[in-house]
């Protein structure tokens, strides 16, 4: 179903609210989450250790010395990407849920540090299966909603080096028709040539039109071992 979203007409329609709040809307479940969350008989553990768990027996050095970098590129925008690009990229579903692929490819036109120009890609998982409120119903035919996504923004400022943010955050309608808007933490994921010993964390922004197919991507944080 997520597939028709090519063929709807443009005008007067919301982004991801492109008959997908209609149709995955889950008022009874958003209202249990209000009042006391959600129960599973699955367990979910943080960053994917179970509690109680010990780390590796390691000996901690020295905290490094980190410099604050940014990023900031626009690129053109495919809503309902292939399943399989966000899968190639490790960004798989949970069982039990849908996932809708948004895909990115531009270009950095400014930042602060090495990284103020090169081609930029950006891939959002977004699970369209829960949605949440968020305190506007004006504007958007399609409603104010939430959903949660997790993403890859890769960067390759030259040829054999690309760094790659891993990302997670909340992405919302926002109150003009059209229009969506991603905010989310990152932490500096598997990258190569320079950047293959890059540490570092920070915020990602990144906002849309749906009638134009423009996003814009706007990354700030701290790091090192960005050659």
């Amino acid at each position: 179903m997520l597939k028709l979203c090519r063929n709807l007409p443009r005008v007067g329609v919301g982004f991801l609210g492109l008959a997908l709040v209609s149709m995955f809307s889950m008022p009874a479940r958003a209202e249990s989450l209000r009042r006391g969350g959600t129960t599973s008989s699955t367990v979910s553990t943080l960053a994917g250790v179970p509690a109680g768990a010990n780390p590796a027996d390691v000996t901690p050095g020295d905290p490094p010395s980190v410099q604050e970098f940014s990023v900031a590129g626009s690129g053109s925008v495919n809503y309902v990407g292939p399943d399989s690009d966000c899968i190639a990229a490790g960004l798989t579903c949970n069982t039990g849920q849908t996932c809708q692929c948004m895909e990115v490819t531009g270009n950095v036109t400014d930042g602060l540090g090495p990284l103020y120009h090169g081609t930029a890609s950006l891939l959002l998982s977004i699970v369209n299966t829960v949605t949440y409120p968020n305190g506007n119903s004006a504007g958007n035919p399609s409603g104010q909603v939430c959903f949660f996504a997790s993403g890859i923004l890769s960067v390759s400022p030259a040829v054999g080096s690309t760094i790659t943010f891993i990302t997670s955050g909340p992405l919302c309608n926002g109150p003009q028709s059209g229009s969506t808007v991603y905010s989310g933490g990152f932490l500096i994921g598997s990258s190569t040539g320079g950047f293959s010993n890059a540490v570092g964390a920070g915020t990602l922004s990144y906002g849309a039109n749906f009638f134009t197919d423009t996003g814009v991507f706007d990354l700030k944080g701290a790091g090192t071992g960005l050659n």
